[in-house]
């Protein structure tokens, strides 16, 4: 009897602890991103210094606060957007869609390393933003 006490105490912290120390993927995303870093290759034909610094600066006023397993808030200059979100646990792609259109999925970008790596390909070229966690 001693023993099965014994077990059933063990088994019971052992059980708390994994639950305390675990936590999905998804759950670890919870918060406010924002760009630490904007990589461009545009075509500098169709560009100039002073766009490409615009590019790069809009860019980084624009952020997304993720508010549990599902919501998603995109802030822009001027304007708000709540969406749904969603992880695909073998690619680690983060994408997003809206109430009125669940068929239409938006790629976020993909979590590696503790950031949120988003790749987009402009009519000027190749934009790469880097997010991190505050």
């Amino acid at each position: 009897m001693k023993q099965l006490v014994k077990l059933s105490g063990f088994l019971l912290v052992l059980a708390v602890l994994l639950s305390s120390c675990g936590g999905s993927s998804e759950s670890k995303l919870v918060g406010t991103w924002k760009a630490q870093k904007v990589d461009t290759d545009f075509d500098e034909q169709y560009t100039t210094p002073e766009m490409l610094r615009q590019v790069v600066e809009m860019q980084k006023e624009t952020y997304f606060k993720i508010i549990d397993d599902s919501t998603l808030i995109i802030v822009s200059p001027g304007n708000t957007h709540e969406t749904n979100w969603s992880l695909d646990a073998e690619d680690n792609t983060i994408a997003y869609f809206f109430e009125d259109s669940p068929g239409i999925n938006n790629k976020l970008g993909v979590l590696s390393s503790g950031q949120i790596i988003s790749e987009s390909t402009t009519p000027l070229g190749k934009i790469t933003i880097y997010y991190e966690k505050e």
